[in-house]
C-alpha cells in the first residue's frame, strides 16, 4: 500500500461515523428544501434546485437501514460529482475532515456493508468507515434514481 495522504470528509449517520474522498465532493450545503418525485425510489428523497442545477437527493439512512434523525441545525447535504453526474447525500453532520495515509486504514471488517467499505480508522473514539462510493452506488444503482 502507498502511504500517500489523501483527504476524506467525515459525517455522521446516527451515531456511526463515515468517510469519502474529497475528490468526490463538489461542496457541503445546509439542508434545503426537497422536492418529492413521484414514483421514486425509496432511498431517492426527491431534487433541490441549486445554482440552477437539478441535484438528486440521496438518504444514506435508508440506503444504510437506518432509523432517520430529525433534521436539524447539523443535518447537512454533501453535494457529490462522479462519471458527469452530480447527487447529494443527506447527513446528520459533517464531522471534520482530515488527510489519511493508506497505512493508518485498517481492513474492513467481514460484514453485510463490507463491499461499500474499503476500510476502518480509529481517531480518538470513533471508528470511522471509509465508504467505496462507486460500489455503494452500483449497489442502491444509482443510474436508476438518476434518469
Amino acid at each position: 500500500m502507498s502511504t500517500q495522504d489523501e483527504q476524506y470528509v467525515v459525517f455522521a449517520i446516527n451515531e456511526n461515523f463515515y468517510a469519502i474522498s474529497i475528490h468526490d465532493v463538489a461542496e457541503i450545503i445546509r439542508m434545503q428544501t426537497v422536492k418529492w418525485v413521484p414514483n421514486s425510489r425509496e432511498e431517492f428523497l426527491g431534487v433541490i434546485h441549486l445554482r440552477e442545477h437539478i441535484i438528486p437527493i440521496i438518504s444514506l439512512h435508508r440506503i444504510f437501514s437506518e432509523d432517520e434523525k430529525t433534521i436539524d441545525s447539523k443535518t447537512r447535504m454533501i453535494v457529490l460529482q462522479t462519471n458527469d453526474q452530480e447527487f447529494g447525500f443527506v447527513v446528520d453532520e459533517v464531522d471534520h475532515v482530515m488527510f489519511l495515509s493508506d497505512e493508518h486504514i485498517s481492513p474492513a471488517p467481514h460484514m453485510s456493508q463490507s463491499e461499500w467499505i474499503t476500510g476502518v480508522y480509529h481517531h480518538d473514539s470513533k471508528t470511522i468507515a471509509l465508504l467505496n462510493l462507486q460500489t455503494l452506488l452500483q449497489q442502491v444503482d444509482i443510474q436508476k434514481v438518476l434518469d
